[in-house]
């Protein structure tokens, strides 16, 4: 049993040897769309181009002019004259943000009444990533500059306005609130499951393409033997892609591991053994290599959605929140964050544990049934 079993895996790994293009493509690939994400989440929202609209050509406006840019997250580089004007470079998407100061801004500032100082930002929301990175950062600079111009005018606002409240704000977890800590630990989730689907998807499917099943079949080989065997390559591709992933996450871009590793590592080889299932369903129902890719990315895109990775999970309706919970890389990005951000335990993240348990089990013995009816 062993033996043919041994065979078949091997006999799956001189097919993939043999085709360097589809290797390269299947370790390469997601490793590259990793170092992308990564690459490009890795450095905060800075040098935003700002044009900013002076009406009260002050010492005041262009000291919060001055402040703005020392944020360095806005580049005043267009000062036009009017409000058309600077609705013209929002349209035409030369600026992503647009300050307005209005009359009277400095009196405003040097009277008891600091109401009275009013500031207009008009931001570009097509990128909502950038416009609340801009709003925060806007909202600061300006009550800090107001606040700083008070105490210079009036001495010790304190006194004269009731005691400052003091408030201590603190982030546990991903402390710098640096994108990247949540992207690249998802997109490393995510390309496993995807590399996983795709070496098992292709396996049957390629033997019916190339007219090779009908002689595989009438060997001694028995129908789930020939499952385990073409899952073995499927298992050690995706999980030397997880190695690499894991490796330049960690080292290159800096991502921190505060959990167990070893944990990590079991887990992950777990939740490839969850995914093989619908790579192995997918593969044996496919005539073809193309259509099984395509279901694949049919299994992607709805995985895409449900895993809380580009949509938050919490904010669907109740229905979907529902659906969400029968999707395995919904469980498994919330287990990975779990240890690499938090260093939590199976204690914390035991429910997704078993959730992913139960639905491997599932998928995996739905997909044994269908294969072997389909095999035998």
């Amino acid at each position: 049993m062993l033996r043919r079993i041994w065979h078949i895996a091997t006999k799956e790994l001189i097919h993939l040897r043999r085709d360097i293009l589809l290797v390269s493509f299947l370790v390469l690939g997601p490793v590259s769309e990793l170092v992308f994400i990564a690459w490009a989440t890795s450095s905060p929202i800075e040098h935003l181009p700002t044009a900013i609209v002076d009406r009260d050509r002050t010492e005041a406006s262009r000291g919060l002019v001055v402040a703005l840019e020392n944020s360095e997250t806005f580049d005043a580089i267009f000062y036009p004259e009017n409000d058309d004007e600077l609705i013209r470079l929002l349209d035409a998407g030369s600026v992503s943000a647009g300050v307005v100061i209005p009359p009277g801004f400095g009196e405003g500032l040097t009277s008891s009444a600091s109401e009275q100082a009013q500031v207009q930002v008009i931001l570009d929301g097509s990128d909502p990533t950038a416009a609340r990175t801009a709003e925060m950062s806007a909202r600061g600079v300006i009550d800090s500059y107001a606040y700083d111009r008070l105490l210079q005018e009036w001495g010790q606002v304190a006194g004269q306005s009731g005691e400052v409240i003091s408030t201590d704000v603190r982030v546990w977890f991903n402390e710098e609130l640096s994108e990247a800590n949540y992207t690249v630990p998802s997109e490393m989730g995510f390309m496993l499951a995807m590399v996983a689907l795709m070496v098992a998807a292709i396996s049957i499917a390629r033997e019916r393409e190339l007219g090779t099943f009908e002689q595989l079949m009438v060997t001694p080989i028995r129908s789930w033997e020939l499952i385990i065997g073409k899952a073995i390559p499927a298992v050690v591709i995706s999980y030397l892609d997880f190695l690499i992933m894991l490796g330049i996450t960690i080292f290159v871009f800096g991502v921190p591991m505060k959990g167990s590793l070893p944990l990590l590592l079991v887990l992950a080889l777990f939740y490839i053994f969850v995914e093989l299932g619908w790579g192995l369903l997918i593969s044996g129902i496919s005539r073809t290599q193309l259509q099984a890719l395509l279901l694949v990315m049919v299994i992607a895109m709805v995985s895409m959605v449900f895993s809380g990775y580009a949509f938050p999970v919490d904010t669907m309706p109740p229905l979907m929140q529902m659906a969400a919970n029968l999707v395995p890389i919904k469980h498994w990005l919330l287990i990975m964050r779990d240890i690499m951000l938090k260093g939590a335990g199976i204690r914390v993240f035991w429910r997704e544990l078993v959730a992913l348990a139960v639905l491997g089990l599932i998928i995996n013995a739905f997909t044994l049934t269908v294969l072997r009816k389909r095999l035998d």
